[in-house]
C-alpha cells in the first residue's frame, strides 16, 4: 500500500523495525527480535521516536508511517515486559493525525521474509496489542478492508477527504 501511495504522490515512511534488523544482521547485533527482545523494543523506541522528530510537520500533507514509536509500547506486552515511563511521556508528547490505519493480519497475502520471521499467530497477537496501544492513547483506527492494493488505497484516500483532510 505504500508503495502505491508513494507512487500517487503521498509522503511515506518506511518501517523503522525492518531497518533496524537489516542493521543489527549487518553488524552482528544482538538488539533483535530472536535474540534480545527488550533491546530490540528499545532501539525501535528510540529510532521511532527520532524518524518522527525529524519529519517537519505540514499542515494539511498526510504522511504515512509503516508502523510507528506506538508499536514499540504494544512490543512490550507481546514480550511480557513494562513500559518505561520515559516512553510512555515521549509518546503522550508526540501525536500523528486522529485517523489512524490499520490493517488485519490477512492469511492469504501474509508471509515471512528476510527481517520478518514470524508466524501468522504472531502477527495477530501484535495486531491486537498494537490496536490497544493506539486506542489507548486515543486514535480514531480505521480498519482497512481486505481486498487489491487499489481500492485499499483508494479506500484510504477516501476516507482521508471525508474527514476534512489531516
Amino acid at each position: 500500500m505504500l508503495r502505491h501511495l508513494k507512487g500517487l504522490g503521498f509522503e511515506c515512511r518506511e518501517e523503522v523495525g525492518r531497518q533496524l534488523v537489516r542493521e543489527q544482521r549487518a553488524i552482528g547485533g544482538a538488539a533483535l527480535p530472536d535474540k534480545d527482545c527488550a533491546a530490540f523494543r528499545d532501539l525501535l523506541f528510540d529510532r521511532s521516536i527520532d524518524a518522527f522528530d525529524q519529519e517537519p510537520v505540514r499542515a494539511g500533507v498526510p504522511v504515512f508511517y509503516d508502523r510507528s514509536f506506538l508499536e514499540a509500547l504494544a512490543y512490550s506486552e507481546i514480550i511480557g515486559v513494562p513500559v518505561p515511563k520515559r516512553m510512555v511521556v515521549a509518546a503522550m508528547q508526540r501525536r500523528f493525525a486522529p485517523l489512524v490505519f490499520v490493517c488485519a493480519p490477512w492469511r492469504e497475502i501474509f508471509e515471512c521474509d528476510a527481517e520478518r520471521h514470524h508466524d501468522f499467530d504472531f502477527a495477530c497477537r501484535d495486531y491486537a496489542a498494537n490496536v490497544s496501544v493506539y486506542r489507548a492513547y486515543g486514535y480514531t483506527l480505521v480498519e482497512v478492508p481486505q481486498m487489491c492494493v487499489e481500492d485499499r488505497v483508494q479506500f484510504v484516500i477516501q476516507q482521508i477527504e471525508k474527514a476534512g483532510g489531516c
